[in-house]
């Protein structure tokens, strides 16, 4: 064992960290900004913006960053034309009753306590414009002097195509993809395609366009019929190829696409097992190739057709459904309380798909094979007040792979999640394993995580190339890392996977984790490493640093190939007398 450890004492992290530099805005493309000359004080909240999309015609979401001294900050007043309506500790959602359900349970009492930062003002007027501040109220009372200044106007009302009027049954039986079809071809830009409450719409592949609100406030379910899936199109001459049952094409010039709803969208991909006691959320029965024709049912229905037209049994498997396809639209949002459940494959696609918000979203996918939340490759993405259970990673980052991808594809870049509960997934918040372009620029803030693989899952294979870096993991709660490999914190460059070191030609350089903080997290209870870092032996990470985090329940950090690198104020528990495994690494700090 190679141990290189330079003990000496370093100031706090926050000279490594320069929030200031990313920009993780997305701010709505009608909103306006004021900059308040008074802003002085370190306890005025920052950059107050409305999330792309994050309004209605009587609604709009406001989010902020916490100001630089938060601390002692115990709530946000929240102003409306300069009168006060209300604060952050009495907003509700989905998310905010799991997280307070987390902080009821006593064996939460010591787990880093999240803070809320952002708040959606209700009861609203139509194409009305409204101004808004924040002040942040510390232990003492203190009101904070005001934020920037942020003006939005409501949307109109827009005009409705019920699919009903369309034909669509909604009996659960019968098959409404043509009715549902209709509606959305008739809609025009700005209105409201609407499935209603109380009825179950049963659909194959749907095609949405630009410029339209799809609101599913009743339940859309896919078809079990694999034919119902492959349709000609212009972007795919492979009559093998299964679309998703929301599918959303654009051009270089398409923009704005909202699916929202109190309903749900199931893909029918799987049959379904006893519910989660804890949180009522749907559970897969166990899914794979292996299992496929036993427990699928959209799933199994295409992989049975793909092998009928003569495929191999990987490559059938491969044709299945994902839930939602969106592609070449910026202005993208999803949530307001919709559920997504049961795809066939990934739940929520997303390619060159700038500024993209999920607000409200519910993404309940356990314990469906590959059912990652959602996948994003593009520049500008808010995940917030959102519910992630599922079969892969929650919230995915793919760059690319391979020397061409390395040369001509761009960064995913600029990403703000927060205020967010994660129960199963392999991992929270995850770069790669396709990192070719790199992906950077992403805080991860005030999140709770119970029953996840890891909280930051950085993964990738020495031929992908590029990397991950400029990541700032903060101010969360993880319990129970026992999904997947049940690692809080990974860092490897030589990730298991043999289909992505296939099929392209390798990077011209190494990958690399570089340039990452985790700060002010609290995690009780891992099946592995508290912290596992697997460089390479010509590139080494770097510059991956921890500060104030707490360790109860897991197993010593294991380190190999990391330069550059400190850790402040790290705890583990006493009986584990060596908690720093670390080999082939050099420069790494360890302070009490």
């Amino acid at each position: 064992m190679n141990k290189t450890i330079n003990i000496k004492l370093l100031s706090l992290l926050s000279g490594l960290i320069v929030l200031g530099s990313l920009f993780i805005g997305c701010s709505s493309v009608n909103s306006k900004s004021i900059s308040n000359e008074t802003i002085k004080d370190s306890s005025v909240p920052q950059n107050l913006i409305v999330p792309t999309l994050a309004y209605n015609d009587n609604s709009i979401t406001l989010a902020w960053h916490k100001p630089d001294n938060y601390k002692d900050i115990t709530k946000y007043n929240i102003y409306l034309n300069g009168k006060y309506i209300g604060n952050t500790n009495s907003i509700s959602s989905k998310s905010k009753s799991l997280v307070d359900n987390f902080y009821k349970d006593p064996s939460n009492n010591s787990a880093v306590k999240i803070s809320e930062h952002t708040y959606t003002v209700t009861g609203l007027k139509p194409n009305t414009t409204y101004k808004f501040t924040v002040r942040s109220v510390n232990n003492n009372g203190t009101e904070s002097k005001d934020s920037n200044t942020i003006i939005e106007t409501t949307t109109k009302i827009p005009k409705i195509f019920d699919v009903t009027r369309y034909g669509a049954i909604g009996d659960g039986q019968s098959l409404d993809t043509k009715s549902i079809q209709a509606a959305i071809d008739a809609s025009t830009n700005g209105s409201e395609v609407i499935l209603p409450s109380g009825k179950t719409f049963k659909s194959g592949a749907l095609w949405l366009k630009p410029g339209i609100i799809f609101r599913v406030d009743g339940t859309l379910i896919g078809s079990d019929n694999p034919e119902d899936y492959i349709k000609t199109d212009a972007t795919s001459k492979d009559t093998n190829k299964s679309n998703a049952l929301i599918n959303a094409i654009g051009t270089n010039n398409s923009k704005d696409l909202k699916i929202i709803g109190s309903g749900t969208i199931d893909g029918n991909g799987w049959k379904q097992g006893n519910a989660d006691a804890l949180t009522g959320f749907p559970n897969s029965l166990k899914s794979s190739l292996k299992t496929v024709s036993g427990n699928g049912i959209l799933a199994a229905n295409q992989f049975k057709l793909a092998k009928n037209n003569g495929l191999s049994d990987t490559k059938a498997y491969s044709t299945r459904s994902n839930l939602v396809s969106i592609s070449h639209i910026d202005n993208v949002y999803l949530g307001d309380g919709l559920s997504f459940e049961n795809p066939s494959q990934h739940t929520i696609v997303t390619s060159h798909c700038n500024n993209t918000v999920l607000n409200g979203a519910l993404v309940k996918t356990f314990d469906c094979n590959n059912a990652d939340g959602i996948d994003f490759d593009s520049n500008g993405l808010i995940v917030l007040n959102s519910v992630f259970d599922t079969g892969d990673d929650d919230i995915n980052f793919t760059a690319g792979k391979g020397a061409e991808d390395e040369k001509t594809r761009n960064p995913v870049d600029n990403v703000w999640i927060f205020d967010n509960y994660f129960a199963h997934g392999h991992g929270a918040v995850v770069a790669g394993s396709n990192t070719a372009a790199w992906i950077e620029n992403i805080l991860a803030e005030d999140n709770v995580l119970n029953g996840t693989g890891a909280g930051l899952r950085c993964k990738t294979t020495p031929q992908t190339g590029g990397g991950a870096k400029n990541i700032t993991f903060r101010d969360s709660a993880l319990k129970n890392i026992t999904d997947s490999e049940g690692e809080p914190f990974t860092f490897t460059s030589n990730y298991s996977d043999s289909n992505k070191a296939q099929g392209f030609k390798p990077a011209l350089n190494l990958p690399q984790f570089k340039d990452i903080s985790v700060i002010n997290c609290s995690i009780d209870s891992s099946k592995s490493n508290a912290i596992f870092v697997s460089g390479l032996k010509d590139s080494y990470d770097d510059n991956i640093n921890f500060a104030d985090t707490s360790f109860k329940n897991t197993k010593p950090a294991s380190i190999n190939y990391l330069s550059n690198s400190t850790f402040k104020n790290i705890t583990f528990d006493a009986n584990i007398k060596n908690p720093w495994i670390t080999s082939n690494s050099k420069n790494l700090v360890f302070e009490k």
